[in-house]
């Protein structure tokens, strides 16, 4: 070894020591709050709470007499959390079981006695659905084409399943009841498109402290001046917004709020649709975690899952969008509340979908009674805070590569295939115009009629999400927007059938996660994988249809279509 080398280690040794310090010493600092609420949480107890839920309320009152209005959305989530407390308290008591329990094995018995009853009230409840959803729009006559596109779909699922005999027809019927209900609560019910505007608009401006940081760090290229013709810096404006919101997940997670809204979740499934308590939890917690991070909520339980349940929760993760990503899909144009609502809708679709393309044949292994969520975590507030930012840094570089490389081999095999149509003279062939022909059929069915070019475009995003990913699929829809080639509603049906991870890039990632978690089913995954990723984008395209058919007069969100002011640099 030379003097240089040896110097050099010597550095490196020096490096690596002070990194040990000061690692050591923030730590030690930023987890002295913790330490010291820890002395004193023991002489906090109802004493503490009483007194503050007192004073809340009192704030509450007094800032709702001084302006309604805008204490209104404060109002509202106070009151949902105090009926959801009500309404646990009620259900977590002795006589409330006791009665639930003899009422449900009631009415199982009758069930088994009479087998038309169920069958008939849920054709009842269908029924009145379509009669409703037909009044309703009896004026535009084309919202309802979107129910052959409904049909088609699940005429496909029963088709291809994988034991068409065996499809559980009273857990499938319960969950597009329910998903069609909670889609008219939210789409038409004006109480219910009013809450989840509010709600929306509460997570944008979540989201938007996330700038804060990154103009800190960043300066200028953070926030950079509307220049005309100059794009914005993606990974520096919008991909930053993931850091600081997985962080924000992650802190209610170390608190125990996601796990006891998740564990919840499961009688509320059980009753309305019939799922396990894996699927139930799985199916929800993807809307808030995404297909990567997800899986670990149910880790003590994977190699213990059936291969319908193995089924429903890789179908799950196709069907659902991570609240990282949220923030990046409204940057490139998408309407936030429809990203939230699609979210909230593929979980039911989701489980309705994976049961008809891989119906359950065993007895499931993992009882309600047994099924905990653990809420225990070895690290410290702060620790929590920073490693979940710090983790997730990859993930954006990934994000910024990956879509690095599409792009450009994109726009090469879009030169590629002009080149091929040229030679022959016919001009305007693309590599996106496979897409477009290939999922023409499927844009059409689901309501985009108004004439062809708008179904091609609208096919084009769906094959480009499925083939690429849908960031790729919304930049291009975010363009679209700009250039005014698409109307409301093909924008609308557009951005539901895009929110997703399915396409054949997530296929790797679910089988890395699962495969790291569970090494056990990683072959029994393998073989359904493609299986999945068809019903999970079938639970997007039909959650898309859903909202075509209900949403009588879209609108395209003001972020998408309002054009600030720019300043055009003189040439």
């Amino acid at each position: 070894m030379n003097e240089n080398e040896e110097e050099g280690s010597k550095n490196g040794g020096v490096w690596d020591q002070t990194l040990m310090i000061t690692k050591g010493t923030f730590e030690n600092n930023a987890n002295i709050f913790q330490r010291i609420f820890q002395k004193i949480s023991p002489f906090f107890g109802l004493t503490a709470i009483l007194p503050f839920l007192l004073v809340y309320h009192g704030y509450l009152i007094a800032a709702g007499i001084h302006n309604y209005q805008k204490a209104a959305p404060l109002i509202y989530v106070t009151l949902f959390f105090w009926v959801c407390f009500i309404l646990n308290f009620l259900v977590g008591t002795e006589n409330f079981k006791r009665v639930f329990k003899d009422l449900a094995t009631k009415l199982d018995n009758f069930a088994k006695r009479r087998a038309f009853v169920p069958i008939t009230f849920k054709l009842a409840i269908a029924g009145g659905l379509l009669a409703y959803t037909i009044i309703e729009a009896i004026h535009q006559p084309t919202r309802l084409i979107g129910f052959g596109g409904y049909v088609f779909y699940l005429a496909f699922m029963v088709v291809f399943s994988h034991r068409p005999r065996k499809i559980n027809w009273n857990i499938v019927t319960s969950a597009l009841i329910f998903h069609y209900c909670l889609a008219i609560i939210i789409l038409q019910w004006s109480t219910g498109r009013w809450f989840f505007e509010q709600l929306s608009k509460l997570i944008v401006g979540l989201l938007e402290y996330a700038q804060v940081g990154a103009k800190f760090v960043f300066g200028f290229i953070a926030g950079p001046p509307n220049i005309c013709d100059l794009a914005p810096v993606f990974i520096f404006t919008s991909l930053q917004t993931l850091i600081y919101f997985s962080a924000v997940v992650a802190l209610l997670f170390y608190f125990g709020i996601i796990q006891v809204a998740l564990k919840k979740s499961t009688w509320f499934m059980k009753v309305l649709i019939g799922t396990t308590p894996v699927e139930s939890v799985y199916s929800w917690a993807c809307t808030f975690l995404g297909q990567s991070e997800a899986p670990l909520v149910i880790r003590p339980y994977l190699e213990k899952l059936t291969d319908s349940e193995l089924f429903a929760v890789l179908t799950s993760g196709f069907s659902c969008t991570g609240g990282t990503v949220f923030a990046a899909y409204v940057a490139l144009g998408a309407c936030p509340e429809s990203i939230l609502t699609a979210s909230l809708l593929s979980a039911p679709m989701s489980l309705a979908c994976s049961k008809l393309m891989y119906p359950e044949e065993e007895e499931t292994r993992i009882k309600e009674d047994d099924f905990e969520l653990d809420h225990e975590n070895d690290k410290g507030f702060f620790d929590t805070l920073c490693s979940a930012g710090v983790a997730l840094v990859p993930t954006v570089f990934a994000i910024g590569a990956t879509l690095v490389v599409v792009m450009s081999l994109l726009a090469l095999l879009d030169e590629v295939f002009f080149y091929i149509g040229d030679l022959i003279g016919y001009d305007g062939w693309s590599f996106q115009m496979l897409f477009g022909y290939a999922f023409f059929p499927l844009a059409y069915m689901m309501g985009i009629t108004r004439n062809s070019e708008q179904t091609l475009l609208v096919a084009q995003l769906m094959g480009s999400k499925t083939a690429v990913n849908e960031f790729v699929a919304y930049d291009k829809l975010g363009q679209l927007q700009k250039d005014a080639k698409l109307d409301p509603k093909s924008v609308l049906v557009a951005t539901y059938a895009l929110c997703g991870f399915s396409n054949f890039g997530s296929m790797g990632i679910q089988m890395e996660v699962i495969g790291g978690l569970a090494p056990g089913k990683k072959t029994a995954a393998s073989k359904v994988m493609l299986r999945a990723l068809c019903a999970g984008a079938i639970a997007c395209f039909m959650n898309a249809t859903v909202a075509g058919i209900l949403i009588s007069n879209p609108v395209v969100c003001n972020s998408a279509s309002v054009n600030s002011t720019c300043f055009r640099i003189p040439s």
